[in-house]
């Protein structure tokens, strides 16, 4: 940024309702001069648009799925085709929107963008998410649609056992709503996907002059082919190794050559999961294992979002990568550990105390 624009942001930023007059007079410029610094500031992503809005450092934008999940935990083993006792749950959830959630609780700065029913059950599921922390005024209203809905039926042991999702309202999401957030994208130094999201939003977001790091979630076997045309801007994909063969089309069964094989693709750091026996990490130079922390799993409903989040928020912490992966699982297993798919406890302080206890 230049010296002339410089002085311009930091006018801004002290007062970011003067007027393009006040500001010259502040600075001694004139007003076409600052006319011509905003623009250029706005053009650059410094600038949101209207009122002065400023981008701020470090900011994670995450466009993906917001849903409210509602969770079945059988009290004794789960038999098909029949009733089961046990306790039902309502929660924010959504792929996109948990990891959201976690970050800010982790202390990030993160704004969500996602689509909402304009409906009861989405006025709720904003507000949640604005509690925990999450910028949440860019959301994107649907007048027609539903909130998404996430089922899950969980056994006795707190695994998952079948799920149903109404994910319409983000199937539906056209372009034209995300032109209108091309500034927040612009200001974002890292824009996080998830594969609930349509192909051909990937596709158009890959096309985007975009200075941010992209990361990515896969989600599922059957959505993360989703990702193939934004792989090579990947800096971070968190997968499975089913949703890794299905980027993939392969057969591969050994987990090194499959997380090598996404690197190849163009992805900078590859988290692979391997479920109960930990995670894989790999990269153009690293291929590291971690094993899991021994958790009494409640519902492994965001687990997989949690880690995510937890690498991210250790990587900003400047820790190394065994760190750094550490951290991530650690996050994971508070999750497993809770009965909601964000653990309303977590923060980098109580992860850090978690960790110690071990």
């Amino acid at each position: 940024m230049k010296d002339q624009t410089y002085r311009v942001y930091q006018a801004i930023k002290v007062d970011p309702l003067a007027s393009q007059q006040a500001i010259a007079n502040r600075l001694n410029m004139s007003r076409e001069s600052v006319a011509g610094h905003i623009m250029q500031l706005t053009r650059q992503g410094y600038i949101l648009g209207k009122g002065y809005l400023l981008a701020e450092q470090n900011t994670y934008v995450v466009l993906g799925g917001a849903n409210v999940d509602i969770n079945g935990h059988s009290s004794k083993n789960l038999h098909s085709h029949d009733s089961n006792p046990g306790t039902i749950s309502q929660s924010p959830g959504g792929v996109g929107r948990n990891i959201a959630e976690n970050l800010a609780r982790l202390g990030e700065h993160v704004h969500l963008i996602a689509p909402i029913g304009l409906d009861q059950r989405g006025d709720w599921l904003i507000e949640q998410t604005r509690l925990s922390g999450v910028e949440t005024h860019n959301v994107l209203r649907h007048e027609t649609l539903p909130t998404g809905t996430y089922l899950a039926i969980n056994d006795s042991n707190g695994t998952l056992q079948a799920a149903i999702a109404d994910m319409r309202i983000i199937d539906n999401l056209e372009e034209q709503k995300l032109i209108s957030k091309q500034a927040l994208l612009q200001s974002a130094h890292r824009i996080i996907i998830d594969a609930n999201l349509p192909a051909d939003i990937i596709a158009w977001l890959a096309q985007q002059p975009l200075s941010a790091h992209f990361i990515a979630d896969a989600v599922s076997t059957a959505k993360a082919p989703r990702l193939r045309a934004i792989l090579p801007k990947l800096a971070v994909l968190k997968v499975n190794q089913d949703e890794a063969r299905a980027i993939l089309d392969c057969t591969e069964s050994d987990p090194e050559p499959l997380a090598k094989a996404l690197v190849s693709e163009g992805v900078g750091q590859v988290l692979l999961s391997l479920g109960s026996q930990g995670l894989l990490y790999a990269d153009t130079q690293h291929t590291v294992r971690q094993a899991c922390y021994p958790t009494q799993a409640v519902s492994d409903t965001g687990a997989g979002d949690a880690l995510l989040a937890g690498y991210l928020s250790a990587c900003q912490q400047n820790m190394n990568l065994d760190q750094s992966l550490s951290f991530a699982l650690a996050c994971a297993a508070m999750t497993l550990e809770s009965p909601h798919a964000n653990n309303p406890e977590l923060t980098v302080q109580t992860v850090t105390q978690w960790i110690e206890k071990q």
